[in-house]
Protein backbone atom coordinates (compact mmCIF):
# COMPACT_ATOMS: atom_id res chain seq x y z
CA UNK A 1 0.00 0.00 0.00
CA UNK A 2 1.32 3.29 -0.84
CA UNK A 3 2.29 5.76 1.98
CA UNK A 4 0.17 9.16 1.63
CA UNK A 5 2.37 11.93 1.27
CA UNK A 6 0.94 15.05 3.02
CA UNK A 7 2.33 18.22 1.14
CA UNK A 8 3.43 21.73 3.27
CA UNK A 9 3.63 23.41 -0.14
CA UNK A 10 1.57 27.22 0.24
CA UNK A 11 2.77 27.61 4.23
CA UNK A 12 5.40 30.15 3.28
CA UNK A 13 2.92 32.02 1.51
CA UNK A 14 0.57 32.52 4.49
CA UNK A 15 3.36 33.64 6.96
CA UNK A 16 4.45 35.84 4.35
CA UNK A 17 0.74 37.17 4.11
CA UNK A 18 0.52 38.03 7.94
CA UNK A 19 4.02 39.79 8.02
CA UNK A 20 3.05 41.82 5.33
CA UNK A 21 0.05 42.68 6.97
CA UNK A 22 2.02 43.27 10.40
CA UNK A 23 4.69 45.36 8.21
CA UNK A 24 2.61 46.81 6.62
CA UNK A 25 0.68 48.23 9.67
CA UNK A 26 3.44 49.19 11.39
CA UNK A 27 4.49 51.74 8.20
CA UNK A 28 0.96 52.61 7.92
CA UNK A 29 1.77 53.90 11.74
CA UNK A 30 5.29 55.47 11.17
CA UNK A 31 4.03 57.99 8.26
CA UNK A 32 0.90 58.61 10.02
CA UNK A 33 3.20 59.49 13.13
CA UNK A 34 5.11 61.27 11.23
CA UNK A 35 3.13 63.29 9.75
CA UNK A 36 1.29 64.04 13.09
CA UNK A 37 4.81 64.44 14.59
CA UNK A 38 5.79 67.28 11.72
CA UNK A 39 2.26 68.94 11.86
CA UNK A 40 3.08 69.28 15.98
CA UNK A 41 6.63 70.92 15.10
CA UNK A 42 5.00 73.21 12.27
CA UNK A 43 2.35 74.51 14.79
CA UNK A 44 4.26 74.70 17.64
CA UNK A 45 6.08 77.18 15.21
CA UNK A 46 3.02 78.82 14.46
CA UNK A 47 2.06 79.51 17.48
CA UNK A 48 5.71 80.87 18.78
CA UNK A 49 6.00 83.02 15.98
CA UNK A 50 2.03 84.24 16.40
CA UNK A 51 2.64 85.08 19.93
CA UNK A 52 5.42 87.28 19.23
CA UNK A 53 3.49 89.00 17.07
CA UNK A 54 0.61 89.37 18.83
CA UNK A 55 2.81 90.87 21.93
CA UNK A 56 4.55 93.73 19.27
CA UNK A 57 1.40 94.47 18.17
CA UNK A 58 0.19 95.39 22.05
CA UNK A 59 2.85 97.47 22.80
CA UNK A 60 3.24 99.43 19.26
CA UNK A 61 -0.67 100.15 19.86
CA UNK A 62 -0.58 101.07 23.31
CA UNK A 63 2.36 103.40 22.98
CA UNK A 64 0.61 104.81 19.77
CA UNK A 65 -2.56 105.71 22.32
CA UNK A 66 -0.19 107.09 24.71
CA UNK A 67 1.26 109.81 22.36
CA UNK A 68 -1.96 110.06 20.71
CA UNK A 69 -3.83 111.33 24.39
CA UNK A 70 -6.13 108.08 23.45
CA UNK A 71 -7.21 105.36 26.27
CA UNK A 72 -3.83 102.86 26.58
CA UNK A 73 -6.44 100.41 28.77
CA UNK A 74 -7.04 97.25 27.12
CA UNK A 75 -8.77 95.08 28.78
CA UNK A 76 -9.63 91.54 29.15
CA UNK A 77 -9.03 90.18 25.35
CA UNK A 78 -10.75 88.83 23.95
CA UNK A 79 -13.51 90.36 26.22
CA UNK A 80 -16.15 87.82 27.34
CA UNK A 81 -18.65 90.61 26.10
CA UNK A 82 -19.43 93.84 24.46
CA UNK A 83 -16.52 94.58 21.75
CA UNK A 84 -12.61 94.44 22.18
CA UNK A 85 -10.56 97.91 22.38
CA UNK A 86 -8.40 99.03 19.85
CA UNK A 87 -5.53 97.50 21.47
CA UNK A 88 -7.01 94.09 22.24
CA UNK A 89 -8.35 94.27 18.09
CA UNK A 90 -4.46 95.20 16.79
CA UNK A 91 -3.36 92.05 18.99
CA UNK A 92 -6.18 89.57 17.69
CA UNK A 93 -5.24 90.61 14.14
CA UNK A 94 -1.66 90.57 14.36
CA UNK A 95 -1.45 87.24 15.88
CA UNK A 96 -4.61 85.66 13.88
CA UNK A 97 -2.31 86.63 10.25
CA UNK A 98 0.80 85.58 11.77
CA UNK A 99 -0.61 82.14 12.29
CA UNK A 100 -2.54 82.05 8.99
CA UNK A 101 1.07 82.65 7.26
CA UNK A 102 2.56 79.56 8.40
CA UNK A 103 -0.52 77.52 7.75
CA UNK A 104 -3.06 77.74 10.33
CA UNK A 105 -5.86 79.89 9.21
CA UNK A 106 -8.40 78.98 11.92
CA UNK A 107 -10.48 77.35 9.87
CA UNK A 108 -12.33 74.49 12.40
CA UNK A 109 -12.40 71.92 10.35
CA UNK A 110 -8.43 71.48 10.17
CA UNK A 111 -7.36 73.80 13.04
CA UNK A 112 -8.36 76.51 15.39
CA UNK A 113 -5.94 79.20 16.84
CA UNK A 114 -6.76 80.90 19.96
CA UNK A 115 -5.41 84.05 21.09
CA UNK A 116 -5.76 85.43 24.58
CA UNK A 117 -4.23 88.47 26.72
CA UNK A 118 -3.90 88.10 29.68
CA UNK A 119 -2.77 84.01 29.66
CA UNK A 120 -5.93 81.93 30.80
CA UNK A 121 -3.96 78.84 31.80
CA UNK A 122 -0.79 78.30 33.38
CA UNK A 123 1.76 80.20 34.76
CA UNK A 124 1.89 83.33 33.62
CA UNK A 125 -2.29 84.03 34.22
CA UNK A 126 -1.54 84.52 37.59
CA UNK A 127 1.26 86.83 37.67
CA UNK A 128 0.55 90.40 38.67
CA UNK A 129 1.62 91.55 35.05
CA UNK A 130 -0.36 89.25 33.18
CA UNK A 131 -1.67 91.72 30.74
CA UNK A 132 1.83 91.99 29.48
CA UNK A 133 1.98 88.63 28.43
CA UNK A 134 0.13 86.89 25.31
CA UNK A 135 -0.81 83.38 24.76
CA UNK A 136 -1.80 81.35 21.46
CA UNK A 137 -2.95 78.21 21.81
CA UNK A 138 -3.41 75.93 18.19
CA UNK A 139 -5.42 73.03 18.17
CA UNK A 140 -4.97 71.06 14.73
CA UNK A 141 -5.99 68.26 12.93
CA UNK A 142 -4.58 65.98 10.86
CA UNK A 143 -5.81 63.37 8.67
CA UNK A 144 -4.26 60.05 8.27
CA UNK A 145 -3.61 57.65 5.44
CA UNK A 146 -3.01 54.08 6.22
CA UNK A 147 -4.44 54.28 9.80
CA UNK A 148 -8.16 54.70 8.57
CA UNK A 149 -7.76 50.54 8.35
CA UNK A 150 -7.75 50.86 11.83
CA UNK A 151 -10.43 53.24 12.29
CA UNK A 152 -8.56 55.97 13.08
CA UNK A 153 -8.92 58.85 10.81
CA UNK A 154 -7.65 62.15 12.33
CA UNK A 155 -5.04 62.75 14.72
CA UNK A 156 -4.86 66.31 16.87
CA UNK A 157 -2.33 68.32 18.20
CA UNK A 158 -2.67 70.70 20.74
CA UNK A 159 0.64 73.45 21.12
CA UNK A 160 0.56 77.08 22.99
CA UNK A 161 3.11 79.41 23.86
CA UNK A 162 3.11 82.60 25.59
CA UNK A 163 5.21 85.98 24.82
CA UNK A 164 6.16 89.08 27.12
CA UNK A 165 6.37 92.37 25.75
CA UNK A 166 7.59 95.76 27.30
CA UNK A 167 7.09 98.87 25.78
CA UNK A 168 9.95 100.41 27.69
CA UNK A 169 10.67 103.54 29.70
CA UNK A 170 12.77 104.56 33.22
CA UNK A 171 13.70 102.33 35.83
CA UNK A 172 10.29 101.52 38.12
CA UNK A 173 8.32 104.56 36.21
CA UNK A 174 11.06 106.79 37.62
CA UNK A 175 11.33 107.25 41.73
CA UNK A 176 14.30 108.87 43.71
CA UNK A 177 14.22 105.57 45.63
CA UNK A 178 13.44 102.23 44.94
CA UNK A 179 12.47 99.34 46.87
CA UNK A 180 12.65 95.69 44.73
CA UNK A 181 11.90 93.51 47.88
CA UNK A 182 8.67 91.91 47.09
CA UNK A 183 8.30 90.11 50.53
CA UNK A 184 10.03 92.17 53.49
CA UNK A 185 10.31 90.36 56.67
CA UNK A 186 8.68 92.79 58.96
CA UNK A 187 10.53 91.80 61.55
CA UNK A 188 9.73 95.15 63.84
CA UNK A 189 6.23 94.91 63.22
CA UNK A 190 4.21 97.87 61.37
CA UNK A 191 6.27 101.06 61.79
CA UNK A 192 9.09 99.55 63.59
CA UNK A 193 11.25 99.00 60.63
CA UNK A 194 12.30 95.68 59.07
CA UNK A 195 10.49 96.83 56.17
CA UNK A 196 10.87 97.22 52.26
CA UNK A 197 11.68 101.13 53.06
CA UNK A 198 12.88 102.71 56.76
CA UNK A 199 13.33 106.11 57.13
CA UNK A 200 14.65 107.41 60.92
CA UNK A 201 17.05 109.35 62.56
CA UNK A 202 16.44 113.24 63.69
CA UNK A 203 16.86 115.69 60.46
CA UNK A 204 15.19 116.50 57.79
CA UNK A 205 15.04 114.60 54.35
CA UNK A 206 14.48 116.37 51.51
CA UNK A 207 13.81 114.68 47.88
CA UNK A 208 13.27 117.38 45.36
CA UNK A 209 11.00 115.94 42.30
CA UNK A 210 11.12 112.65 43.25
CA UNK A 211 9.58 110.07 45.49
CA UNK A 212 9.65 106.45 46.94
CA UNK A 213 8.64 103.64 45.19
CA UNK A 214 7.76 100.44 47.42
CA UNK A 215 7.35 96.77 45.70
CA UNK A 216 5.83 95.51 48.35
CA UNK A 217 2.26 94.01 49.44
CA UNK A 218 3.10 93.99 53.22
CA UNK A 219 2.19 96.71 55.91
CA UNK A 220 5.67 97.24 56.56
CA UNK A 221 6.63 98.48 53.49
CA UNK A 222 7.25 102.06 54.08
CA UNK A 223 7.83 102.23 57.63
CA UNK A 224 8.63 106.01 59.37
CA UNK A 225 8.98 104.86 63.35
CA UNK A 226 8.85 108.31 64.45
CA UNK A 227 7.98 111.88 63.37
CA UNK A 228 11.41 113.15 64.69
CA UNK A 229 12.17 113.00 61.03
CA UNK A 230 11.23 115.82 59.09
CA UNK A 231 10.07 114.19 55.40
CA UNK A 232 9.69 116.51 52.46
CA UNK A 233 8.70 115.62 49.45
CA UNK A 234 8.72 118.59 46.62
CA UNK A 235 7.61 118.51 42.89
CA UNK A 236 4.66 116.01 43.07
CA UNK A 237 6.79 113.46 44.86
CA UNK A 238 5.04 110.50 46.19
CA UNK A 239 5.40 107.47 48.38
CA UNK A 240 4.24 104.89 46.02
CA UNK A 241 3.58 101.30 46.36
CA UNK A 242 2.04 97.96 45.36
CA UNK A 243 -0.43 97.40 47.77
CA UNK A 244 1.52 97.85 50.38
CA UNK A 245 -0.35 99.56 53.57
CA UNK A 246 1.63 103.01 53.79
CA UNK A 247 2.63 103.27 57.55
CA UNK A 248 3.79 106.87 58.36
CA UNK A 249 3.17 107.27 62.03
CA UNK A 250 4.09 107.39 65.96
CA UNK A 251 1.88 105.86 68.15
CA UNK A 252 -0.64 105.34 65.06
CA UNK A 253 -0.24 108.71 63.75
CA UNK A 254 0.69 109.64 60.34
CA UNK A 255 3.70 112.51 60.71
CA UNK A 256 2.83 114.29 57.54
CA UNK A 257 -0.88 113.43 56.42
CA UNK A 258 -0.31 115.97 53.42
CA UNK A 259 2.16 113.64 51.73
CA UNK A 260 0.50 112.14 49.02
CA UNK A 261 0.61 108.07 48.91
CA UNK A 262 -0.79 105.38 46.37
CA UNK A 263 -0.97 102.13 47.11
CA UNK A 264 -2.75 101.13 43.79
CA UNK A 265 0.65 100.66 41.92
CA UNK A 266 1.31 97.39 39.77
CA UNK A 267 3.84 94.78 42.05
CA UNK A 268 6.78 94.24 39.27
CA UNK A 269 7.75 90.00 39.65
CA UNK A 270 11.08 89.16 41.11
CA UNK A 271 13.06 88.34 39.14
CA UNK A 272 11.24 88.18 35.96
CA UNK A 273 11.21 92.20 35.62
CA UNK A 274 14.72 93.28 36.92
CA UNK A 275 16.28 94.34 33.78
CA UNK A 276 20.05 93.21 34.74
CA UNK A 277 22.63 95.23 32.05
CA UNK A 278 24.62 93.17 30.41
CA UNK A 279 28.44 92.38 31.77
CA UNK A 280 30.54 95.22 29.94
CA UNK A 281 33.44 94.26 27.61
CA UNK A 282 35.51 96.11 30.21
CA UNK A 283 35.46 92.80 32.05
CA UNK A 284 37.74 90.91 29.89
CA UNK A 285 40.11 93.95 29.50
CA UNK A 286 43.14 94.69 32.22
CA UNK A 287 43.07 97.95 33.52
CA UNK A 288 45.86 100.01 31.67
CA UNK A 289 48.79 101.66 33.68
CA UNK A 290 47.88 104.68 35.42
CA UNK A 291 49.18 108.08 33.95
CA UNK A 292 50.93 110.29 36.75
CA UNK A 293 49.54 113.84 35.76
CA UNK A 294 52.20 115.56 37.82
CA UNK A 295 51.11 118.07 40.37
CA UNK A 296 47.77 119.88 39.74
CA UNK A 297 46.43 122.68 41.68
CA UNK A 298 49.26 121.46 44.59
CA UNK A 299 48.47 117.85 44.77
CA UNK A 300 49.51 115.08 42.81
CA UNK A 301 47.59 113.63 40.40
CA UNK A 302 46.46 110.68 38.28
CA UNK A 303 44.42 109.19 35.91
CA UNK A 304 43.45 105.56 34.93
CA UNK A 305 41.27 104.16 32.81
CA UNK A 306 38.30 101.78 31.96
CA UNK A 307 38.96 97.99 32.13
CA UNK A 308 38.66 95.28 34.75
CA UNK A 309 39.95 96.00 38.47
CA UNK A 310 40.63 93.38 41.19
CA UNK A 311 40.97 96.62 43.40
CA UNK A 312 39.44 100.07 42.56
CA UNK A 313 41.23 102.58 42.87
CA UNK A 314 44.89 100.68 42.05
CA UNK A 315 46.32 101.36 45.69
CA UNK A 316 49.64 99.35 44.80
CA UNK A 317 50.13 101.95 41.41
CA UNK A 318 48.26 104.84 42.95
CA UNK A 319 49.72 106.31 46.28
CA UNK A 320 46.96 107.20 48.79
CA UNK A 321 45.63 110.74 49.41
CA UNK A 322 46.02 111.76 45.75
CA UNK A 323 43.91 113.37 43.46
CA UNK A 324 42.72 110.46 40.94
CA UNK A 325 40.52 111.39 37.63
CA UNK A 326 38.56 109.07 35.53
CA UNK A 327 38.63 108.82 32.44
CA UNK A 328 35.32 108.58 30.53
CA UNK A 329 33.91 104.79 30.10
CA UNK A 330 33.08 101.67 32.39
CA UNK A 331 34.90 100.41 35.16
CA UNK A 332 34.34 96.60 35.92
CA UNK A 333 35.35 95.54 39.52
CA UNK A 334 36.06 92.43 40.89
CA UNK A 335 36.02 93.02 44.32
CA UNK A 336 33.96 94.93 47.38
CA UNK A 337 33.88 98.57 46.62
CA UNK A 338 35.31 100.29 49.81
CA UNK A 339 36.41 103.61 50.24
CA UNK A 340 37.26 105.89 53.25
CA UNK A 341 38.99 108.95 53.55
CA UNK A 342 42.58 107.82 53.31
CA UNK A 343 42.11 105.97 49.58
CA UNK A 344 41.88 109.69 47.71
CA UNK A 345 41.95 113.45 48.37
CA UNK A 346 39.77 113.77 45.33
CA UNK A 347 37.77 111.46 42.73
CA UNK A 348 37.08 112.79 40.15
CA UNK A 349 34.54 110.96 37.54
CA UNK A 350 32.84 113.92 36.14
CA UNK A 351 33.78 112.97 32.45
CA UNK A 352 31.17 110.40 32.36
CA UNK A 353 31.49 107.03 34.14
CA UNK A 354 29.90 103.84 35.08
CA UNK A 355 31.41 101.84 37.97
CA UNK A 356 29.99 97.98 37.16
CA UNK A 357 30.69 95.95 40.23
CA UNK A 358 30.72 92.10 39.92
CA UNK A 359 28.33 89.59 41.90
CA UNK A 360 29.30 88.84 45.28
CA UNK A 361 30.64 91.77 46.39
CA UNK A 362 29.16 94.70 48.85
CA UNK A 363 29.79 98.85 48.85
CA UNK A 364 30.96 100.76 51.28
CA UNK A 365 31.58 104.57 50.89
CA UNK A 366 32.55 106.49 53.83
CA UNK A 367 33.18 109.89 52.19
CA UNK A 368 34.96 112.67 53.82
CA UNK A 369 36.79 113.43 50.72
CA UNK A 370 35.19 115.11 47.16
CA UNK A 371 33.73 112.67 45.28
CA UNK A 372 32.37 113.81 41.66
CA UNK A 373 30.56 111.24 39.33
CA UNK A 374 28.50 111.53 36.54
CA UNK A 375 27.25 108.55 34.65
CA UNK A 376 28.13 107.40 30.98
CA UNK A 377 26.23 109.40 28.20
CA UNK A 378 25.37 106.82 25.96
CA UNK A 379 25.41 102.99 24.95
CA UNK A 380 24.02 100.03 27.72
CA UNK A 381 25.08 102.01 30.35
CA UNK A 382 23.79 105.27 29.85
CA UNK A 383 22.76 107.10 33.02
CA UNK A 384 24.04 104.44 35.42
CA UNK A 385 26.98 105.59 37.58
CA UNK A 386 27.17 102.42 39.88
CA UNK A 387 25.68 98.98 38.80
CA UNK A 388 25.88 96.32 41.92
CA UNK A 389 25.23 93.21 39.85
CA UNK A 390 23.68 90.09 41.83
CA UNK A 391 20.72 87.90 42.49
CA UNK A 392 17.82 87.76 44.80
CA UNK A 393 19.65 84.38 46.13
CA UNK A 394 22.35 86.44 47.63
CA UNK A 395 21.50 89.64 48.72
CA UNK A 396 24.74 92.31 49.61
CA UNK A 397 25.04 95.28 51.45
CA UNK A 398 25.45 98.49 50.36
CA UNK A 399 26.60 101.72 52.42
CA UNK A 400 26.73 105.45 51.95
CA UNK A 401 27.70 107.26 54.66
CA UNK A 402 27.97 110.90 52.84
CA UNK A 403 28.65 114.17 53.58
CA UNK A 404 29.03 117.52 51.75
CA UNK A 405 31.61 115.99 49.13
CA UNK A 406 29.78 113.04 47.81
CA UNK A 407 27.79 114.57 44.35
CA UNK A 408 26.15 111.68 42.24
CA UNK A 409 24.57 112.10 39.05
CA UNK A 410 22.78 109.30 37.85
CA UNK A 411 21.39 106.40 39.39
CA UNK A 412 22.98 103.80 41.66
CA UNK A 413 21.67 100.65 40.78
CA UNK A 414 21.68 97.40 43.01
CA UNK A 415 18.61 95.57 43.56
CA UNK A 416 19.39 92.75 45.52
CA UNK A 417 21.58 95.16 47.77
CA UNK A 418 20.51 96.25 51.06
CA UNK A 419 21.10 100.15 51.09
CA UNK A 420 22.00 102.06 53.60
CA UNK A 421 22.45 105.57 53.32
CA UNK A 422 23.41 107.65 56.56
CA UNK A 423 23.87 111.43 56.28
CA UNK A 424 26.54 113.25 57.90
CA UNK A 425 26.20 114.45 61.55
CA UNK A 426 27.67 117.95 61.19
CA UNK A 427 27.13 118.86 56.85
CA UNK A 428 24.30 118.42 54.59
CA UNK A 429 24.32 115.45 52.41
CA UNK A 430 23.13 116.04 49.14
CA UNK A 431 22.67 112.95 46.76
CA UNK A 432 21.62 114.13 43.53
CA UNK A 433 21.21 110.40 42.46
CA UNK A 434 18.85 107.48 42.31
CA UNK A 435 18.68 104.67 44.18
CA UNK A 436 17.29 101.16 43.19
CA UNK A 437 17.74 98.62 45.88
CA UNK A 438 16.34 95.57 47.73
CA UNK A 439 15.57 97.02 50.99
CA UNK A 440 16.63 100.70 51.97
CA UNK A 441 17.31 102.30 55.00
CA UNK A 442 17.72 105.82 55.57
CA UNK A 443 18.93 107.26 58.63
CA UNK A 444 19.45 111.07 58.42
CA UNK A 445 21.15 112.51 61.60
CA UNK A 446 21.54 116.17 59.80
CA UNK A 447 20.30 116.81 56.93
CA UNK A 448 19.94 114.70 53.65
CA UNK A 449 18.79 116.42 49.89
CA UNK A 450 18.13 114.28 47.19
CA UNK A 451 17.72 115.84 44.18
CA UNK A 452 16.29 113.31 41.38
CA UNK A 453 16.51 114.11 37.84
CA UNK A 454 14.61 112.41 35.37
CA UNK A 455 17.26 112.92 32.70
CA UNK A 456 19.68 111.05 34.66
CA UNK A 457 17.05 108.24 34.59
CA UNK A 458 18.26 104.78 32.58
CA UNK A 459 15.26 103.93 30.31
CA UNK A 460 14.54 100.49 29.54
CA UNK A 461 14.42 99.67 26.01
CA UNK A 462 11.24 98.07 24.71
CA UNK A 463 11.41 94.17 25.76
CA UNK A 464 9.89 91.65 23.55
CA UNK A 465 10.32 87.58 24.47
CA UNK A 466 9.09 84.41 24.08
CA UNK A 467 8.23 82.07 27.43
CA UNK A 468 9.59 78.82 28.33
Amino acid sequence: MKPKIFSERGQALIVITLAAIGLFAVVGMAIDGSAKFSDRRHAQNAADTAAMAAALAQVDAIVYAEENGQSSTMGICPPTSGSPSTICTDLLLAGLARAESNGYNNNVTNNTVEIYSPPISGHYSTVSNKDQYVQVIITSHVNTTFMRVLGIYQTHNVVQAVAFANKGGPLFGGAAFISVDPNPGCSGGNGSGGGSVDVSGNSTITINGGGFFVNSGETCGYSQPSCSVDLILTGGGKILSAGSNIYMNENGVNCDPSITTDSTQRQYVVPDEIFMPKEPAECSLNAPTPTNLGIIDGVQTWRIYPGYYTDFPQASLVPNNKNIVLAPGVYCVNDNLSWSGSSFKKLDGTSGVTIYLKPGHDISLTINSPIYLNPSSSGDYENYVIIQQGSMDDIRDCKFTGGQYLKLNGTVYAPYCDITINGDSSTISEFNAQFIGWDLKIDGNNSITVNYDPDYTPQIKRKLGLMK
